[in-house]
């Protein structure tokens, strides 16, 4: 399976119209194209859950478009995470495969965002911290279905994969169709919660005090004219433009920009050393 390419507004405008035409699979005609994947390797019935189930991919895509990066990108990271929970779907234990492959959408749609950004824009603002603070919750998600997570996740909570399980399913076993409709909306025209939850909001703090202190040790390795330039240029709810800091640093804009590119590879090469 391959992923779709959806690269510009034009491709972006012909993947929408080619999904709006593209009929959606009924319960029977999913599970039997899974049971095609799983026992036989049928990789054009992979193929059709895939089609099928991209309107779901782009609905889950809209909710990251704030973050600045093309909605193109952000429907072909989240078709990579469907094509993943395809290979892994298994429909016996009674969910709807986009009920249990937004997760994996989301997931790659995170880590997509968390290497595309750098870290002086990593958790800066409100939005940013609570789809941060959702890697947890899908990763908990996965691991309901997915026993090869659940003994992972379980861990955590000091009970066993099996255990966490056997938990989850009371909650999950419900099946809330994300196909389903009410009033004329699915609930995939409105995925995001409009609220963080309590659980959210103290996992938010804790990336955002996480964040801070990555910042501060990484900025610790610069000189104070160099961090004195980063926070101005980066930091700041109104960014200096290089002939600000110019004028204020009473040197040339070429230099000012000489600097912030020397200070940008220090803090960079200190990222790598932090995670090593």
């Amino acid at each position: 399976m391959a992923a779709v390419g959806v690269t510009d507004l034009s491709s972006l405008s012909l993947f929408y119209r080619d999904i709006k035409q593209t009929s959606k699979l009924s319960r029977e005609e999913e599970a039997n194209l899974s049971r095609r994947w799983h026992e036989h390797k049928d990789r054009e019935a992979a193929r059709e859950l895939v089609v099928a189930n991209l309107y779901g991919v782009a609905a889950i895509a809209r909710e990251y478009r704030h973050f600045g990066l093309a909605e193109g990108d952000l429907i072909q990271e989240g078709t990579l995470g469907l094509m993943h929970a395809v290979k892994r779907f298994d429909p016996e234990k009674g969910f709807r495969l986009m009920t249990y492959a937004s997760w994996w959408i989301r997931a790659s749609i995170h880590d997509f965002i968390l290497r595309s950004w750098s870290i002086v824009k990593l958790g800066t603002n409100k939005l940013q911290r609570r789809i941060f603070a959702g890697l947890q919750k899908a990763k908990n998600a996965i691991a309901a279905v997915d026993g090869r997570k659940a003994d992972e996740v379980g861990a955590e909570y000091g009970i066993s994969g099996q255990a966490y399980q056997e938990t989850a399913a009371a909650f999950l076993q419900r099946d809330v169709s994300l196909d389903v409709e009410v009033e004329g909306q699915t609930m995939l025209d409105d995925l995001a919660s409009s609220e963080a939850s309590p659980e959210e909001l103290v996992t938010a703090s804790n990336w955002h005090e996480h964040q801070q202190n990555q910042l501060a040790t990484v900025m610790s390795v610069l000189s104070p004219r160099d961090r004195h330039i980063v926070k101005q240029r980066h930091l700041s709810e109104e960014p200096a433009t290089l002939k600000d800091l110019s004028e204020a640093l009473g040197i040339s804009i070429e230099r000012v920009r000489q600097l912030e590119s020397r200070a940008m590879k220090k803090m960079k090469a200190a990222v790598v050393d932090i995670a090593a």
